[in-house]
């Protein structure tokens, strides 16, 4: 793959984003660093667009509203072994090392103590919501932080796949129902510290709700409510519906996935273009 070409397309963007921003006289400029490649299966291998970073896993959040979190059914090794997740103490340490070094850096280019990461395929045809569940893990293996995975992809159905609790209500039927709370469409996923959101069964009004007012104030309550809480929100492809380039605006960071041999440079270029590289914070590339 022409690694130089993604860059090009990078810096192609980010020029377009700068000139917009000298006008507004806020100047804002990028770098690109290189985090050391991951050869393994299930890999994450990230090419990232950020200012530059320090790695370090310092954290000083409270725990106080981690003895409320719910796990009733917890998913035991050999269901996360089956379902390609991450776990402490698993024998392939190096895809654990990967998804920690991505959560670092994401961290280490983060103002606030706890950020919104929305994740994205730039494959049409890739709903696969593994990548972001194992960054919610990620996130949640600090013993003071936990984690919501908020599934934003109407027209996926893994993630009931890859969680113990089961479903009846999700994020597309809170905004149409208002009887719908938000405690009720927050699941506990099986695992330690992480909840879920999942998308709901009303896939046909997706773009409305998630650019709507509502979601808005959502983001902003599931944020807030917790000074502990990291989410990171499962998006459906770049290329393939509007729902991407809307959710963010939400989001502290935006993160490109690209499914081994399943996306050519063109598709990763116009996943960038589509999102503007100064929204786009890395690649991952998934083996």
């Amino acid at each position: 793959m022409d690694q130089d070409k993604l860059f090009k397309a990078f810096e192609r963007n980010k020029a377009q984003r700068l000139k917009q921003e000298q006008v507004k006289q806020e100047p804002k400029t990028l770098t690109e660093t290189l985090l050391k490649e991951v050869e393994t299966a299930p890999a994450v291998q990230l090419r990232t667009v950020t200012e530059g970073v320090v790695a370090t896993e310092t954290f000083t959040k409270s725990a106080s509203n981690l003895s409320q979190m719910r796990n009733p059914n917890p998913m035991s090794v050999v269901e996360m072994k089956k379902n390609k997740l991450v776990y402490s103490g698993m024998k392939n340490r190096a895809v654990l090392n990967a998804y920690r070094e991505l959560r670092i850096k994401l961290m280490d280019e983060s103002e606030s103590g706890n950020i919104v990461v929305m994740l994205s395929s730039v494959d049409s045809s890739d709903n696969s919501i593994t990548t972001a569940m194992n960054l919610a893990i990620s996130f949640s293996l600090d013993v003071s932080s936990s984690a919501l995975l908020v599934d934003c992809n109407p027209y996926g159905t893994e993630l009931q796949h890859i969680v113990t609790a089961k479903f009846d209500t999700g994020i597309t039927d809170y905004f149409l129902e208002d009887d719908i709370s938000l405690e009720s469409i927050i699941y506990p996923s099986g695992i330690e510290r992480v909840s879920v959101i999942p998308a709901g069964n009303n896939p046909s009004s997706a773009v409305e709700y998630f650019s709507s007012q509502a979601m808005e104030n959502l983001i902003y309550e599931l944020r807030n409510r917790y000074s502990d809480r990291f989410i990171v929100i499962n998006s459906p492809p770049v290329l393939a519906s509007s729902e991407a380039r809307v959710l963010t605006r939400y989001c502290d960071h935006t993160v490109l996935t690209v499914p081994y041999g399943r996306a050519n440079m063109d598709a990763i270029e116009d996943s960038v273009s589509a999102l503007g590289a100064a929204n786009v914070s890395g690649v991952v590339y998934q083996q």
